[in-house]
């Protein structure tokens, strides 16, 4: 039989060796998760910025078709012209209604908002609707009257790179007719404090931030709702 030798040059690691390696490999850990955390949220946002240009682009170009008025802000919510299946309807899926329309893999959805609600969402924007809330508020229409439905005409935008069209938003309990889980709310009246505090999603970054879409097109993160967007949109 063979006898097993060892290697002349051969060394066996000792248990500090060990004990050290492992050390350097838990530091280097430690150093690149935050690191690669701080890249992935970068990245989110990018995309996030990306997803509401392109919604806000679509928007603009309907209205650009229909004498500068946008496509509904609310109701009718389940079929064409509601601003988010104006949206997906553009981007080349084939339907008329949200249960066609809707997907998780659409301009419509936010990697950051979506990861932070368990995944499998297919809306995470609203739609400024401040002005647009009905008569009990002194506005012409309402997001949520059928009869009346409201709509932006986003060529009398007063400061267009100053005022929200399109922000993160989180799935929200709506009495009545609200929508499944997997949306979030799709309007956001900025004069009403209730919106914005169960509507707007505030999670990007160290989860003080959230995405907006201005009505010139540029998007960004911001940290705060400035008293402008509460004046009435046209």
């Amino acid at each position: 039989m063979s006898e097993c030798r060892r290697h002349p040059g051969a060394r066996a690691f000792s248990l500090v060796e060990l004990l050290v390696v492992v050390a350097v490999v838990a530091l280097l850990v430690g150093i690149l998760l935050p690191a690669l955390g701080a890249a992935r949220r970068s990245a989110h946002g990018a995309a996030c910025g990306s997803n509401l240009r392109q919604a806000f682009v679509v928007c603009q170009m309907y209205a650009d078709g229909n004498e500068g008025v946008g496509p509904a802000i609310g109701q009718p919510y389940a079929t064409l012209p509601n601003w988010a299946l104006v949206v997906l309807e553009a981007s080349g899926l084939a339907g008329e209604t949200a249960e066609e329309l809707y997907s998780e893999r659409s301009a419509l959805v936010c990697p950051t908002t979506n990861r932070a609600f368990g995944g499998g969402m297919t809306r995470t924007y609203a739609m400024n609707a401040t002005g647009h809330a009905g008569p009990a508020q002194g506005d012409p229409d309402s997001y949520d009257d059928p009869g009346r439905p409201g709509h932006i005409r986003f060529g009398l935008v007063q400061f267009p790179d100053r005022v929200a069209a399109l922000v993160d938003s989180r799935p929200t309990p709506i009495a009545g007719d609200g929508p499944p889980p997997t949306r979030s709310a799709s309007v956001l009246d900025f004069r009403d404090a209730g919106h914005v505090a169960q509507r707007l999603a505030v999670l990007h970054g160290s989860a003080d931030r959230f995405g907006v879409v201005s009505f010139d097109g540029s998007a960004r993160l911001r940290d705060a709702v400035p008293d402008l967007w509460s004046d009435r949109l046209p």
